[in-house]
């Protein structure tokens, strides 16, 4: 089975790392066969990594993609050409992505703290693309993992508590309604790449579009993920330049206090 990370975020958004540099710890590690960037309304990140990747000569495949916001939810739109104009539907973005060749995931759609509104649709989001008929998968995040980690470490956070049950309403979504599925991290550091990726086959997107990929958690870089609750009621006022910035810092007391 090959393994791919779908939603990774770099410094051409609020992400910590550079492309160039995302690439080289995705290969040295060797996390993934394929990786996409995928910034927020933003696809240089991802032409850069994928420029950086052929310029070395490396076997990892980097696709184009971008975490686009809509006007109820974001969407990941893989295999882009061009830039998706944002703050449309849920239903129009999807139809922007698919009309250039790419393919749509709808990102974190129980993400608990969506303090701006339009970070996660939820159910709502889920049978508006259910009814427009074209095609599509949820994600399990990755971040959203993060807190389960610590409980079965033992650490601080209850099962009460775990943000792993908004990933579980996916999980249940999918095998109810014969929905697509995959991992993908929501990656904002290096070390949390992989926290969540997508298992498959032969080729990512066409297997994905025929439910015949999967999930898995990596508990090594789940446990170097971004808590949502801090990310959201924390950095989502700032503007974009300060968020890098903020995370990074965060993300390095959260690893020593919390992995000690």
């Amino acid at each position: 089975m090959k393994k791919a990370d779908l939603h990774i975020h770099s410094n051409f958004s609020d992400g910590t790392s550079s492309p160039e540099q995302i690439v080289d710890y995705v290969v040295e590690n060797k996390l993934a066969d394929k990786i996409y960037i995928t910034d927020h309304n933003e696809i240089d990140g991802a032409f850069t990594a994928l420029g950086y990747t052929s310029s070395r000569g490396y076997k990892l495949e980097v696709g184009i993609g971008s975490e686009i916001s809509t006007n109820s939810c974001h969407i990941l739109g893989l295999d882009l050409k061009k830039k998706v104009k944002k703050y449309l539907s849920a239903k129009d973005t999807m139809y922007e992505i698919l009309s250039q060749g790419g393919f749509p995931v709808i990102a974190h759609p129980f993400n608990p703290f969506d303090l701006s509104g339009n970070h996660a649709g939820g159910m709502a989001v889920i049978e508006e693309a259910i009814s427009s008929g074209y095609p599509f998968a949820l994600e399990v995040n990755g971040s959203l993992n993060y807190f389960t980690v610590l409980y079965h470490n033992g650490r601080i956070f209850s099962k009460v508590t775990c943000l792993a049950t908004y990933n579980k309403w996916v999980v249940d979504i999918v095998e109810k309604r014969n929905i697509p599925i995959v991992g993908a991290s929501d990656a904002h550091t290096k070390s949390a790449i992989c926290s969540a990726y997508t298992s498959y086959n032969h080729d990512l997107i066409a297997d994905i579009r025929v439910n015949k990929s999967n999930y898995g958690l990596n508990s090594k870089s789940i446990s170097a993920a971004i808590p949502y609750l801090m990310y959201h009621l924390l950095f989502d006022i700032f503007p974009m330049k300060y968020k890098r910035f903020l995370i990074s810092k965060f993300t390095n007391f959260s690893k020593n206090y919390f992995q000690k």
